[in-house]
């Protein structure tokens, strides 16, 4: 791997690092400003679904409805959130798919540890980071979180994966 390939997968590794912690310190509008304006967040229901438009998803946000659960995570009258769950985030494995014009693809593997009301939940997966460079740093333009047993029975969940 050449010396600009190693500064490449260091800056993007960051990057998750960063955003997985944006999450655990529930800093919400810093990462939402993480993604693009048309940028999308998809959990689908499958391993194999091959889309979030003609099949039913755990979650597929576009930027409106990110900014309402957002909005909803700030909310004094969010009671169903209280205590407000915590969570931490481990990445691993991050690979640099493709980088064309721009636009990097990036898979990397998460285990996610949730704790609220004395209930401990563990979600573990793969993401899929569509990312677009801007201003020496990164945006998500679109997030696929596909959960090792997203086909199976589950606990709600109030956070992102």
């Amino acid at each position: 791997m050449k010396a600009d390939a190693h500064a490449l997968h260091y800056a993007v590794t960051q990057f998750l690092y960063h955003e997985a912690r944006l999450l655990d310190e529930q800093r919400w509008e810093e990462w939402g400003a993480l993604f693009t304006e048309d940028g999308i967040y998809w959990a689908p229901a499958s391993v194999d679904q091959p889309d979030p438009i003609n099949h039913v998803s755990l979650i597929y946000e576009d930027g409106l409805l990110r900014k309402v659960r957002l909005a909803r995570y700030k909310g004094e009258n969010a009671f169903a959130l209280q205590p407000f769950p915590r969570s931490t985030h481990l990445i691993g494995n991050v690979m640099i798919d493709s980088d064309a014009a721009g636009v990097l693809e990036v898979t990397s593997r998460f285990v996610m540890y949730e704790y609220r009301r004395d209930q401990k939940q563990a979600l573990a997966g793969e993401y899929k980071h569509t990312l677009t460079g801007e201003n020496e740093s990164f945006r998500i333009k679109r997030k696929k979180v596909t959960l090792v047993d997203c086909e199976g029975p589950r606990e709600g969940t109030s956070l992102y994966f």
